[in-house]
């Protein structure tokens, strides 16, 4: 089942990837998201992958790690429903109008994680 963290690792980095080269469709992949999906899916993937990551945790390199990053990753899931769906739109149009070296950067910081998952899968 570490197959399914490899997958969702390359996700990450193509999309890391996606921001580093192209800034603008990288923003538009994300506005296209209506308000409730966006919403829904930064709630349920946090939650999917907290679980995925503490249940297959002893199959990974660093399970230690992996826990810890599984409970952030529910604790971020929590802190999202609590902001709320406005909240959460505002903090995102924040990011998507931030500089293009700065979404860059944070896009760098995405693919290393992805990279770090399958790393951490292989």
């Amino acid at each position: 089942m570490t197959w399914l963290i490899t997958l969702l690792g390359t996700v990450i980095v193509l999309l890391g990837l996606a921001g580093l080269v192209q800034p603008d469709r990288f923003r538009a992949l994300f506005e296209a998201l209506h308000s409730s999906a966006r919403f829904g899916l930064a709630v349920g993937v946090r939650l999917a992958f907290g679980a995925l990551l503490w249940w297959l945790a002893e199959d990974l390199r660093h399970p230690q790690l992996m826990r810890i990053i599984a409970v952030i990753a529910v604790v971020a899931a929590v802190a999202i429903l609590l902001m709320g769906r406005a909240r959460l739109n505002r903090l995102v149009d924040w990011w998507l109008g931030l500089d293009d070296g700065l979404l860059r950067l944070s896009a760098v910081f995405a693919a290393a994680f992805g990279a770090f998952l399958v790393y951490a899968a292989t």
